[in-house]
């Protein structure tokens, strides 16, 4: 488990782990906040559910499978979670508690991510964003990048923005 200081959240101490099993019902919770809070400008009502539900239908079997999945615990709380396919450089998902947003957390979560990636060997992350993160990944150094731009997620067509970034090691 590795702490870190989270200037934004005062004294509070962000520790980034690996998901258990046991933690996929409070990150399904936070998910659905999450989408329900960040993307409520940028998605109507259906296109939020069928994103929560693409990840609902997976999570329990992709938090013990082939994809990391590690959290950011802050004060004992769960405030975020990540999903890292080493195999393709993907990020498969971030997600911040609707509580925790604006705070940091999400950068000290893609810094882990990106550093686990880097100790993996992947040369570069991408991952199809969402409209309303597309900002912070800018911030965070990805550029916009060729690939479909939308998914098809409990048949409902959600837009995306396809990003990559370059790792160094």
């Amino acid at each position: 488990m590795r702490r870190r200081q989270i200037p934004s959240a005062g004294a509070a101490v962000l520790s980034i782990r690996g998901v258990r099993f046991e933690d996929v019902p409070a990150i399904l919770r936070l998910i659905e906040g999450a989408i329900e809070h960040g993307c409520r400008d940028h998605y109507d009502p259906a296109q939020r559910r069928a994103v929560y539900i693409g990840y609902a239908s997976n999570l329990f079997i992709d938090a013990v499978g082939p994809f990391e999945t590690i959290a950011a615990d802050l004060d004992g709380q769960i405030a975020a979670v990540a999903q890292l396919d080493v195999a393709s450089g993907g990020l498969r998902a971030l997600f911040v508690d609707e509580h925790f947003q604006g705070q940091g957390v999400g950068q000290a979560l893609l810094a882990a991510v990106e550093e686990r990636a880097r100790a993996a060997g992947c040369s570069h992350l991408v991952g199809a964003m969402s409209l309303n993160a597309v900002r912070f990944y800018t911030r965070a150094g990805f550029q916009t990048h060729a690939g479909p731009e939308r998914l098809l997620t409990a048949g409902i067509r959600v837009p995306v923005v396809r990003m990559r970034k370059a790792l160094r090691s």
